[in-house]
């Protein structure tokens, strides 16, 4: 069994040993428009969980004021200097165009409202707004970010290997892919743009990929989620927590 596994390009035991038993919790769209409101439900949970977590930045800062845009770097940082890191998460999270965008990335765009910027562009547009993206972040922080999550997980055939051209982990809605090119299988469960008569069936999804003994689940949370859903996601967290799985973070991988 081993040497199959290993014949097909995946050592089945390794995953099993390493993988199986860890969880990601992901802070999801945490910008400048929404920092000073959620900083404190960010340290929140990481006084439940025990352990700093993924936050997923979007970097666009355009509009802002200078006050508030120097606020959010010094509110970054001091993310990051207490053991939180960092993820870039698309450019402004909105598309404002749709140029070079084929009909499924219409139809994702339309799906999302116009959230999944990244969703089927060409290459050359993917590639434009990635770096729109990373300048961005650049203008905030002085450290690189560890991963790149497209906005609602929408992309491109391009995007993939656009981001681990610049060094970083890349996310879908399904799977991780690492700079080395490891891909892990990784169900997330979501509750953001869910309508209420699903959210109860969308929290049971959670616990049950916590439960299943292979994957690496992922637990996104979004702005949206507090305060209205905050008790179902204490209890979510409780169960990944008791589940035997150990919190871990995309560096990890």
């Amino acid at each position: 069994m081993a040497g199959l596994t290993r014949h097909l390009g995946f050592n089945f035991y390794y995953y099993i040993n390493h993988m199986a038993r860890k969880f990601l919790l992901c802070f999801h769209d945490f910008s400048v428009w929404n920092f000073q409101k959620v900083t404190p439900v960010i340290e929140n949970l990481k006084d439940l969980v025990g352990a700093p977590f993924s936050v997923l930045i979007i970097p666009d800062t355009e509009q802002a004021s200078p006050e508030a845009v120097q606020e959010f770097r010094e509110t970054l940082a001091r993310l990051q200097s207490e053991g939180f890191e960092l993820a870039l998460h698309g450019y402004k999270h909105k598309a404002e165009f749709s140029q070079g965008r084929n009909y499924m990335g219409l139809i994702g765009m339309n799906l999302t409202h116009g959230e999944a910027e990244f969703a089927g562009l060409c290459q050359y547009e993917s590639s434009r707004l990635l770096q729109q993206g990373i300048s961005a972040w650049k203008n905030l922080i002085d450290i690189d970010p560890v991963a790149f999550v497209p906005p609602t997980w929408y992309s491109n055939k391009f995007l993939p290997r656009q981001v681990r051209a610049q060094g970083l982990l890349y996310e879908d809605r399904f799977s991780i892919l690492t700079v080395r090119g490891r891909r892990y299988a990784s169900p997330v469960t979501s509750f953001a743009g869910i309508p209420d008569f699903l959210m109860k069936p969308a929290f049971k999804f959670g616990e049950f990929i916590l439960q299943i003994p292979f994957g690496l689940p992922r637990i996104a949370l979004h702005p949206v989620d507090f305060p209205n859903r905050e008790k179902s996601v204490r209890n979510l967290l409780r169960s990944a927590l008791g589940s035997g799985r150990r919190l871990s973070l995309y560096r990890e991988l």
